[in-house]
């Protein structure tokens, strides 16, 4: 936010600088990053303030603290912050612990394996069968993706391993989205999401999308680089009971604001409850940026909406948090 005029002075830059160098020094060792994308409207000339600062001044402190002899006792503890707390279960142990029936074990091995064609197969004979549609998404799908949940939150699996699984449990989903139509289940809600102006990543937001549409939201994904007159017009065509804006730079973060501005401006706000998430976002800025609640007009009603956590953690606060430690996406707005 501070590259941004419209959202900080070059004294508010200036100052931040002055209070960081201040509180690494001396000795203590830092980090400096580039990002690799830029909001459209960043001012320049700050970027290369910044990197003029930390050429003359950054040196000092790290130089200074240069010298950190490695101990046994160091290494002990870097072992154990990479060191799984439990040994990690086969997946035959981990869907016998599950209880999910033997006719639904196959569907939730292969969420749990991330085999996207072995799914198809095998929900299809259990459709053959005369097994409803819902049963094989709740009893057999959806735990797997419990505990694959839980294993990312330990860190005994990764982001490829989480994609895996949701890829498959997509691909079962589609397959099983026609029955589901049919048989009378109740949706979640529609969901409108996207990453916003000037943030290209996307992983994060499609873990959220997989899990959403997996626990029976209609899901519409917006895509990434989202402009606010985009965000606005899909609201306005698609009516969603919640839009959900992404953002894992916190250069971009501001365009949060502007997008929930422009939707009150619309007079759309009153219809949608908003959540945003991302890396960088935390409670304390979804509750400025005024995420996480939905301001209702005196008389007006609207669809009901429930919004559950997708994946073991906290819950009431109106973050989304992706592709940060753990894909979750909570809301206070149950």
């Amino acid at each position: 936010m501070l590259l941004l005029e419209k959202s900080s002075t070059h004294e508010d830059l200036k100052d931040f600088m002055d209070n960081m160098f201040k509180t690494i020094a001396p000795g203590t060792r830092f980090i400096a990053s580039i990002g690799d994308t830029t909001p459209p409207d960043a001012d320049f000339d700050r970027l290369l303030y910044i990197g003029d600062r930390i050429e003359k001044e950054g040196g000092l402190p790290l130089t200074a603290g240069s010298y950190r002899p490695v101990t046994e006792a160091s290494l002990d503890a870097a072992k154990a912050a990479v060191t799984p707390k439990s040994p990690t279960k086969t997946t035959e142990e981990t869907i016998a612990e599950m209880d999910v029936g033997e006719a639904f074990g196959q569907v939730t091995n292969d969420v749990l394996e991330g085999e996207e064609e072995d799914i198809l197969v095998h929900a299809q004979e259990l459709l053959d069968q005369g097994y409803p549609a819902q049963d094989i998404l709740n009893k057999g799908m959806l735990p797997a993706m419990d505990v694959i949940g839980g294993r990312f939150s330990d860190g005994t699996v990764f982001i490829p391993e989480v994609l895996l699984s949701a890829r498959a449990m997509n691909d079962g989903l589609k397959l099983l989205e026609p029955h589901l139509a049919t048989s009378n289940v109740k949706r979640g809600g529609r969901v409108l999401i996207g990453t916003v102006l000037g943030d290209l990543h996307d992983i994060g937001k499609n873990m959220v999308l997989s899990m959403m549409k997996g626990t029976g939201f209609e899901v519409i994904d917006m895509g990434v680089n989202v402009s606010t007159k985009e965000v606005v017009e899909q609201v306005r065509e698609h009516r969603p009971d919640i839009v959900a804006l992404s953002a894992l730079l916190t250069t971009t973060m501001p365009q949060m604001k502007e997008i929930i501005d422009a939707l009150a401006e619309a007079g759309l706000r009153d219809d949608v409850k908003v959540i945003v998430g991302g890396a960088p976002v935390n409670q304390m800025y979804a509750d400025h940026v005024g995420a996480g609640r939905r301001h209702m007009s005196e008389g007006r009603k609207s669809r009901p909406c429930t919004l559950r956590p997708l994946f073991e953690g906290s819950s009431n606060t109106p973050v989304m948090s992706i592709a940060n430690r753990n894909p979750i996406l909570y809301s206070n707005l149950i």
